[in-house]
């Protein structure tokens, strides 16, 4: 059963990118959609913001400089466990990996808006 949200509560995503554009866009397209946005350049400043905030979904970039996705993703359940990770990444390869099979969604940056804001949806 999933646990639903309260209505009156916005829905908090984090997009973690180290590409400023992917995350200026991003939020742009989920502020639209009426979701409240926070951006983080990379896996170090994930964790700062994690330690003070309670994000319901994290977009997460794999490959970024120091501290990349894939070495935050394992400590994000144990974080967050009620946060939801969305991996948005370039690299095709690993859309087949452990990670894209341990992550709520795998989306891939080539990927329509619309697919993400779909699995955004689906987890909610």
């Amino acid at each position: 059963m999933k646990e639903e949200l309260n209505p009156e509560k916005q829905v908090r995503i984090v997009v973690v990118d180290d590409n400023e554009h992917i995350r200026q866009t991003l939020k742009d397209i989920l502020m639209e959609h009426k979701y409240a946005v926070d951006t983080v350049k990379d896996g170090y400043e994930l964790l700062i913001y994690l330690k003070k905030s309670e994000p319901n979904i994290i977009v997460l970039d794999l490959m970024m400089p120091e501290k990349d996705g894939i070495e935050v993703f394992d400590c994000l359940k144990c974080l967050k466990p009620k946060s939801k990770v969305i991996i948005y990444t370039a690299y095709h390869k690993y859309q087949h990996s452990l990670y894209a099979r341990l992550a709520d969604k795998f989306i891939l940056k080539d990927s329509p808006p619309a697919l993400l804001l779909e699995a955004i949806q689906s987890l909610l």
